[in-house]
């Protein structure tokens, strides 16, 4: 799996447990691999290449393959930095919470907009989301967590996420997690997005960065006041972010 990701550009949020099993699986590819973590001792940081402490896009534009160049910097304000330039071909969301929906909202931030919780669309979205999927739900932060895996389960590991089926309990699904995530959000705000991942190597998921990149394009245009609705998701498991702009 590692040889796809020959030449490209990988940018791994988060040098953690996931961050660290990213990194090590493309260590042996000829990937350009921009490791992001504020820690300076996180797990991953010790596979790094190159040290750099701060933030210095040029130096990130200019990776080499075969070699890991760890930024060590707030990793959401790096990759808003890095996406007005370049658009990485993978990213890896290796943080805590929901990376896509805090990067979309210092994106918008960073324009100058008001970025606000959403609960009344919050509420209405799980109305059609089945109580059966719903993992978590944080009205505080407009946070909606979906899984197909039952509260207090794990998923067996590694799982190729089957489209029919859950492989840990045997419960046939609905669809794939990002098609139900589209389906309920659709038509409760002005414009949407769900971002599917993709499993890079054992547990650790990526994104194609054009995906998010595409999106960031269509909002920058829009004018305020409107809606977002923007999530992540696999096959099994997805969280989604509802915010209004003003």
């Amino acid at each position: 799996m590692a040889g796809s990701f020959d030449d490209k550009l990988v940018v791994i949020a988060g040098g953690g447990y996931f961050g660290t099993e990213a990194v090590t699986s493309l260590k042996g590819s000829k990937a350009r691999i921009i490791l992001l973590d504020i820690m300076p001792d996180c797990k991953a940081g010790k596979f790094a290449d190159e040290r750099i402490n701060g933030m210095d896009i040029d130096k990130a534009l200019r990776a080499k393959a075969n070699s890991v160049t760890f930024f060590i910097c707030d990793v959401v304000e790096f990759l808003v930095g890095f996406l007005k330039k370049a658009t990485p071909d993978y990213i890896v969301p290796a943080v805590p919470g929901h990376f896509v929906g805090k990067l979309v909202k210092r994106w918008l931030e960073d324009r100058g907009l008001k970025v606000v919780v959403e609960p009344k669309i919050a509420r209405e979205v799980l109305e059609d989301i089945p109580k059966s999927i719903l993992a978590h739900y944080d009205e505080g932060s407009g946070l909606i967590v979906t899984s197909y895996m039952p509260k207090g389960s794990m998923c067996k590991l590694p799982c190729d996420q089957p489209v029919e089926f859950c492989p840990t309990t045997g419960r046939p699904k609905a669809g794939p997690m990002y098609r139900v995530l589209a389906y309920v959000i659709w038509g409760k705000v002005d414009v949407s997005k769900v971002i599917s991942s993709h499993i890079m190597e054992g547990n650790v998921g990526c994104f194609r960065g054009e995906e998010l990149a595409s999106f960031l394009s269509s909002i920058e245009t829009m004018e305020a006041p409107y809606t977002v609705a923007i999530g992540t998701s696999c096959s099994c498991h997805g969280i989604l972010n509802l915010l209004s702009i003003c």
